[in-house]
């Protein structure tokens, strides 16, 4: 669903998600029941509705208040943010570019808690020292305070991409020098907690309130798969770093002799087992002089095919969209996605060709080196069809790491 814009602020939208609405009308009732059974002899049924919804929207204007003064110091940290969505307990942003420095990361996750707290103490100090604590003014300025500090803790805990966690993970990058420790060690973290909370909702699954428990055990699942797609993420970001192209199995190349005619090209290209086939690479006495397309079969007539030679119609190799075979991984992917077809010739040091990459090699490369070995056919398909394997989408992957600045 479309989100709808509420004001725009250092060329920023920002957002409010339509699901809010509902979710909002679902917090006000469950406080006016709250509000009900607590204090039904203080406040009437409509008094308690009217409690409900304004701590409600109080609430999402604290946190609409913390998010613009997150935005600033984010900005000023050089994030670039192309939008914010709010969602009831919190915001979604769209970011273009992350902060390249350890500190300006711990001072972006440290505003969010601080603003939390900052409020709950003024809030609950009004509340505290106010002569009548029966008012129905007061009895929301306490609500929102306590809300306010649930929050803070809440952004606190030091797991996934709360601002606790990406506390936690700055500052470890910031003494250690290392931003990948940070991480590794927060998704550790993440892995622990993820397995207490899993025991403790099983033991609460058979012992206490099977609810409770099964809403427990099934978050603590998550959190535990959550942990080890992020480790798998983790590696495949490192693969494509550091790999580079001379690691792969090539596509080896189809060849023909420059004198061959047309008849014996045609021939080759009958045999072709997919898009890549239509090429073929012109050599003389071993010696590497161009290459031919399909496409100079149609340009002559069968009748002169046996009288016309591949060597007269080749192209030069290096007009031919290629790569070096010392090139990182993520550079050839880039490089990979900027052709219509999906493929590169892959040179030597002196510019000799090796043979041919496109995605589905690279795809079962890094999968192979996750220690996924599929079976056979899956990967013909995956040939056939020259698409990266299991849907991963190695491009996007890279782009998140340049946002991050990671490369």
């Amino acid at each position: 669903m479309r989100s709808w814009q509420i004001f725009k602020l250092w060329g920023i939208p920002f957002k409010i998600h339509p699901y809010w609405f509902a979710i909002l009308f679902l917090f006000s009732w469950s406080i006016s029941n709250q509000v009900n059974l607590t204090s039904g002899n203080i406040y009437d049924v409509k008094e308690a509705w009217i409690i409900g919804f304004l701590t409600s929207f109080f609430l999402l204007s604290s946190i609409i208040s913390h998010e613009i003064l997150h935005t600033f110091v984010s900005l000023n940290q050089g994030v670039k943010i192309k939008k914010i969505t709010f969602y009831f307990l919190g915001a979604l942003l769209q970011i273009d570019k992350y902060c390249q420095t350890a500190l300006g990361n711990i001072k972006i996750a440290i505003v969010r808690p601080l603003l939390c707290f900052g409020t709950a103490s003024v809030l609950l100090f009004i509340s505290n020292y106010s002569p009548s604590q029966e008012l129905m003014i007061i009895n929301i300025i306490s609500r929102v305070g306590l809300l306010n500090l649930f929050l803070g803790f809440l952004n606190l805990i030091p797991i996934g991409s709360l601002d606790g966690g990406n506390l936690l993970k700055s500052i470890i990058w910031y003494f250690s020098g290392s931003k990948n420790k940070g991480r590794k060690f927060l998704n550790k973290v993440n892995l622990s907690l993820s397995f207490l909370v899993l025991i403790f909702g099983i033991i609460c699954l058979f012992k206490f309130n099977f609810y409770y428990g099964f809403i427990l055990s099934f978050l603590g699942l998550f959190g535990v798969n959550s942990s080890k797609s992020e480790s798998q993420f983790f590696k495949i970001e490192n693969i494509l770093k550091f790999t580079k192209v001379s690691e792969i199995k090539l596509k080896p190349l189809k060849k023909i002799e420059f004198d061959s005619n047309f008849l014996e090209f045609n021939k080759l290209i009958k045999n072709k087992k997919d898009s890549v086939d239509k090429y073929c690479f012109v050599t003389n006495n071993g010696r590497w002089t161009g290459y031919v397309d399909e496409n100079i079969l149609k340009n002559v007539s069968i009748k002169k095919w046996e009288r016309n030679f591949v060597g007269d119609f080749q192209k030069p190799i290096d007009s031919f969209v290629s790569v070096s075979c010392n090139d990182k991984l993520w550079k050839t992917i880039e490089r990979l996605e900027e052709t219509s077809e999906g493929f590169l010739l892959v040179l030597n040091s002196a510019n000799i060709p090796l043979g041919i990459i496109d995605r589905s090699k690279i795809g079962n490369f890094v999968l192979n080196k996750l220690g996924f070995n599929l079976p056979s056919e899956i990967i013909n398909k995956f040939n056939y069809k020259n698409h990266y394997p299991l849907g991963i989408e190695f491009p996007r992957i890279i782009l998140s790491m340049k946002q991050k600045g990671d490369l």
